[in-house]
């Protein structure tokens, strides 16, 4: 009886290499083992190992989209959330963080499309409801802390170790500079000593 692998199957199992390893470490062969087939079911299905990689870095987007959803709640608001999230994904699945954000594949050629990697929908529209600012406040807010926050992702990428209390502390107190370098007085929001 022939096994069937569904595309879901094949990138499935390209994303557990990238989790454990990391993107370098996956060849079409090693999908194929993980996956439990032969290597012919993934050139049928992605024609190449590159159309492979493609579609493997998109599933990886959508994952990182789901992680941010699924810890949506884990700030102080949605727009500290998706920070934190950030953060807990270099640090919990580094071979994910270097793909999605760090590798030949992210293809960005302008920082609107880098900030769109992962975007939480309603994090803009929440900030400009909390804080009373323009929609055009909240989007410059928000690109200045993903800049800032992927600096600190690097980092701990790079081996850097920073508490959960040291990171939440600076997060804070550089979102309050940046609103006021901007003009923008934050209602409910001072900086932290």
């Amino acid at each position: 009886m022939k096994q069937m692998f569904s595309k879901d199957d094949i990138l499935n199992a390209g994303f557990s290499i990238v989790k454990d390893e990391g993107y370098e470490a996956v060849t079409m062969r090693r999908v194929a083992e993980a996956a439990g087939s032969s290597v012919q079911p993934l050139y049928s299905m992605f024609g190449d190992r590159e159309a492979f990689m493609d579609a493997l870095y998109r599933h990886s987007v959508d994952w990182v989209r789901a992680y941010n959803a699924e810890h949506a709640d884990d700030g102080r608001n949605a727009f500290s959330s998706v920070g934190l999230a950030h953060i807990r994904i270099a640090q919990n699945f580094p071979g994910v963080f270097s793909f999605v954000y760090m590798s030949p594949y992210v293809k960005a050629d302008n920082m609107a499309k880098i900030l769109n990697l992962a975007e939480q929908p309603g994090v803009v529209s929440e900030m400009v409801s909390m804080w009373g600012i323009t929609d055009a406040q909240a989007k410059r807010l928000y690109s200045d802390m993903t800049i800032y926050t992927h600096g600190l992702a690097t980092m701990i990428m790079a081996g850097a170790e920073f508490s959960d209390d040291e990171l939440e502390a600076d997060m804070h107190n550089v979102f309050y500079s940046l609103a006021t370098t901007m003009g923008i007085r934050l209602e409910g929001v001072e900086h932290e000593d």
